[in-house]
């Protein structure tokens, strides 16, 4: 059973939590400034948070026009405690831990893994419990497990998988009676969303479009992410886009993930060309040598997510909306495409661009969200110094 960790229960606390989490660095000045708090309910809830050696002190700040004391500057202990991914799919698993912030402290993947719902606890539960010895010691432990699905989740619940039977049981509850941290389950795309949202922009109303074997946009509306009565929406890859075409698992015809998802991009690359193996890096190739072929291919491919994004724009008003997957990664022109094909006036101001994240997206948004149910602190950022860290890096 889960023991009762630390949790930020007062909304003061996790107001002045999220600032510096947020801040490269801040004083208590500024934190009563910021939040509107006294400098006496500053001073009680950052000597908590120190205790608890969730916040520490560095150094200290410039001083005022008129001279004095510089101030001590707060910042977040990043390395307080340790996050925990665990992403499963038809064919693997994959086993992240970071610390509180971007580094990861170790990875791990399984491959040719065939997860079912008679042997997942076992398989997942051995992985999970190797890799939790390796950690190092923190002072807040574990502070949360994600499990990163690849399909419907509602509730911590998994509705939906199309490509194994892991929906047949209780993940949740059974993962959570055994360990003391919080466990949650979230569709990847969504986690993706998260990442996006908590690391790499500013905005409160954003959507990520996550294109892999499946199709899905994860929506933020005024910082909330919408997720629908059962938690399906997004699934745009099961909006029609081709009247009485191909038959999709969802039970309708022509949804636009039959055409343009990784797996169907894959499978009519191989007819056009009569391969047998088909990636992304080889399309690529055949992109940029210009062959005619491709460029038509290519072109039909965005101008059928043209039309799935100019309907989010038309229904959602977002800020931003950031493009996710292999697809995006390899062919970056494809983005200017896209926007090219958005000639309605509501997309002028829309920023499209492609994610700075990219396969970390989700490990991301595994962090953020085990951060913020640790915590206690709605929408949260994190330290928007880290846009700019994120673009430079050769890393991600």
């Amino acid at each position: 059973m889960k023991t009762d960790q630390f949790k930020v229960r007062e909304q003061n606390v996790s107001i002045v939590l999220q600032e510096i989490i947020k801040s490269n660095g801040i004083s208590r000045i500024q934190l009563s400034k910021i939040t509107g708090l006294n400098k006496t309910s500053i001073t009680a809830i950052t000597a908590n948070l120190l205790d608890r050696k969730i916040i520490f002190e560095k150094g200290t700040g410039e001083g005022g026009i008129s001279g004095g004391r510089k101030p001590i500057m707060i910042y977040f202990n990043e390395k307080a405690g340790t996050s925990l991914l665990l992403d499963i799919d038809a064919g693997y698993l994959k086993f992240t831990a970071s610390y509180l912030n971007q580094q990861i402290i170790s990875q791990s993947k399984q491959t040719d893994v065939n997860t079912t719902k008679d042997n997942v606890i076992e398989t997942i539960t051995q992985l999970i419990d190797q890799n939790i010895n390796k950690l190092p010691e923190t002072d807040l432990g574990v502070i949360g497990l994600t499990i990163a699905i690849h399909g419907s989740v509602d509730h911590k619940k998994i509705t939906f998988t199309p490509r194994s039977n892991i929906d047949q049981i209780d993940l949740f509850h059974i993962l959570q009676d055994k360990y003391d941290f919080d466990i949650h389950i979230e569709n990847e795309a969504i986690l993706s969303t998260f990442g996006e949202y908590s690391f790499t922009s500013h905005s409160n109303y954003l959507i990520n479009f996550s294109l892999g074997n499946g199709i899905r946009a994860g929506i933020i509306q005024n910082g909330v992410l919408e997720k629908g009565r059962s938690g399906n929406a997004g699934e745009v890859g099961h909006t029609i886009i081709k009247k009485d075409g191909l038959r999709c698992i969802c039970g309708n015809s022509g949804c636009l993930e039959q055409y343009t998802s990784l797996s169907a991009i894959y499978r009519q690359f191989s007819q056009i060309k009569n391969m047998n193996f088909v990636n992304m890096i080889i399309i690529r190739e055949y992109f940029r040598n210009d062959d005619p072929e491709t460029l038509d291919f290519i072109k039909e491919i965005v101008d059928m997510l043209s039309i799935s994004i100019n309907t989010l724009v038309m229904m959602f008003d977002p800020e931003i909306i950031t493009l996710n997957g292999d697809l995006f990664k390899e062919l970056p022109e494809i983005s200017e495409m896209i926007k090219t094909n958005l000639k309605s006036t509501f997309a002028k101001k829309l920023i499209l661009r492609n994610s700075f994240l990219h396969d970390r997206a989700a490990i991301f948004g595994a962090l953020a969200l085990n951060v913020q149910h640790y915590f206690d602190i709605p929408n949260l950022k994190y330290n928007r110094d880290y846009i700019q860290e994120v673009q430079a890096s050769n890393t991600y």
